[in-house]
């Protein structure tokens, strides 16, 4: 069976065999891309900034970390907070966080509950139903396949808030032509979503991710971005989170 041709039309010139295809080689590929992320030793930079009613920046932070294989998990090194270096105190308490390890094992789980670096969807989004085919498509230069989906494709394999979210998204993904790797992926809600007994609704959520070639041939993400607009309880945010991963490293095995 072969994928689809360059001269397919968007939506119907592939078949649904074709479609299976596409995405079956992607979901395998993709899991061994996160699988082989436990090999790399990486920069991450986490850029939070939050936003009043009227859009105004009202809060900003910025932290740098070197994440390393460790154990089974990652050491998460903060090595500059806010473009300082942070004191012995906030070290430890991202250590003792694994904020980038949570985001991990939600991928490689294919399920999870955190929302940290768009975990919670970008693990799922090669797990839905149904996709269309809407041609051939350059991301980044790189010739790719995208895919559609919107909510009335969506039945996710999965249950709980991860569930709720992709039962709300509509998007698109990017599969490279040579490989079937994730290159790139967008999604938003198109509607608002209550969570924990309708004392939490989600206005809206935006995530972009961009991945590219690290070396061994495999692929990581490279930028993932979250927009947020919700209502915890009481409290209003309006968050934009950006995540950076750079400097991929790949470790021998010991011994």
């Amino acid at each position: 069976m072969s994928p689809p041709t360059a001269q397919a039309e968007p939506h119907s010139g592939a078949t649904q065999d074709d479609l299976r295809f596409v995405v079956s080689e992607a979901q395998k590929v993709q899991e061994a891309d996160v699988e082989a992320w436990a090999a790399y030793r990486f920069g991450r930079r986490s850029e939070r900034e939050d936003y009043d009613e009227t859009g105004q920046v009202v809060g900003r932070e910025e932290l740098d970390f070197v994440v390393t294989p460790d154990a089974g998990g990652f050491r998460e090194e903060l090595v500059r907070h806010n473009g300082l270096a942070p004191d012995p105190s906030e070290r430890e308490h991202h250590l003792r966080a694994g904020s980038f390890e949570r985001h991990y094992r939600t991928l490689v789980a294919g399920v999870g509950e955190e929302r940290e670096e768009g975990g919670y969807s970008l693990g799922q989004l090669l797990h839905l139903s149904s996709y269309r085919f809407a041609g051939r498509e350059p991301l980044n230069g790189v010739d790719c396949y995208r895919l559609d989906f919107s909510p009335d494709d969506v039945q996710p394999r999965m249950g709980g808030l991860a569930a709720k979210f992709t039962k709300a998204m509509a998007g698109s993904l990017w599969i490279t032509v040579e490989g079937f790797h994730l290159a790139g992926a967008k999604a938003e809600t198109v509607r608002p979503i209550s969570i924990a007994l309708l004392l939490s609704k989600v206005y809206s959520i935006k995530v972009r991710m961009d991945a590219g070639p690290v070396g061994e041939g495999v692929w990581l993400p490279e930028r993932v971005e979250v927009i947020t607009n919700a209502r915890i309880l009481i409290k209003s945010i309006r968050r934009r989170n950006l995540y950076t991963y750079s400097d991929f490293l790949h470790l021998a095995p010991p011994g």
